[in-house]
């Protein structure tokens, strides 16, 4: 998966394409974030392990999005008060741009409420299970790094010796519901109109990469809501609400099905 995709298409996005994202973490890190809680069942897990170098990412802001997310089927019998794992991906700066003197103190987060929801697979019209607020700490990526990277607007990670324009990390947010159903839609939302959160991207995965190591992947169609309608493909006509894509979408170009990076436990 080393391999770095931007797409940008005048007139269609407001700002920045979607993007390629980076993300190095511990396996220990990633079992503990999606265990939650003492006692939970790992229920669904779409984040690899180890993790590899790089992740394709969505952003809200860059794709017109309010929603983004997918069906998943989980797993065993766990289904009480659910704790979902996001990896998200990070391309602000705490100053200058990533085309232009990135900089960031070691470190450096910014706060940004995310909402959560869990919707019944085929009820996206309806309200869902469960939904959660929780204003979360975000990384901002770490600085470019001129000496290693050639193209100037990269970062480079000691760990992997690899430049990466996104920074990657995982949040969780705890949901409370009696029981979610089998087969849900879990999405991601967060306020993007301003500040670094115009920066900030969700982490996705194609179904060929083999990140899936629990639940299952109904179907290969992402969920969005959007009033751009190059994310619901060349079939859709629910432009403007909370659906599925239909047919290839302006991102995919060649037919590339795109997951979030998310994990599910519950009680």
């Amino acid at each position: 998966m080393d391999k770095e995709w931007r797409l940008d298409m005048v007139g269609a996005i407001k700002r920045n394409s979607a993007r390629l994202v980076v993300a190095v973490f511990t396996a220990a890190a990633i079992c503990a974030a999606a265990a939650g809680t003492a006692g939970a069942e790992v229920v669904y897990n779409n984040v690899p392990s180890p993790l590899p170098g790089n992740f394709a990412s969505i952003g809200l802001d860059a794709t017109s999005s309010s929603q983004f997310g997918g069906q998943i089927e989980l797993a065993g019998t766990a289904r009480k008060n659910p704790v979902v794992t996001v990896v998200m991906s990070s391309w602000a700066c705490e100053s200058g741009t990533v085309e232009s003197n990135c900089t960031t103190t070691k470190n450096k987060t910014f706060r940004v409420p995310v909402t959560v929801r869990i919707y019944g697979a085929g009820e996206l019209s309806e309200a869902p299970y469960a939904e959660k607020t929780k204003t979360v700490k975000m990384q901002y990526r770490p600085s470019s790094n001129v000496a290693k990277c050639p193209s100037g607007e990269q970062w480079y990670d000691e760990a992997t010796k690899e430049c990466s324009h996104g920074y990657a990390f995982p949040i969780t947010i705890k949901l409370k519901t009696k029981k979610m159903p089998k087969n849900a839609v879990i999405t991601v939302s967060y306020p993007h109109a301003t500040g670094p959160a115009q920066s900030l991207n969700v982490a996705v995965s194609e179904p060929p990469e083999d990140t899936l190591s629990v639940g299952a992947h109904p179907v290969s169609e992402w969920v969005v809501d959007s009033t751009w309608g190059g994310m619901y493909g060349s079939a859709a006509t629910d432009v403007g609400t909370l659906g599925f894509e239909e047919g290839l979408n302006s991102i995919e170009g060649e037919g590339i099905e795109y997951q979030p990076v998310i994990a599910v436990s519950a009680e």
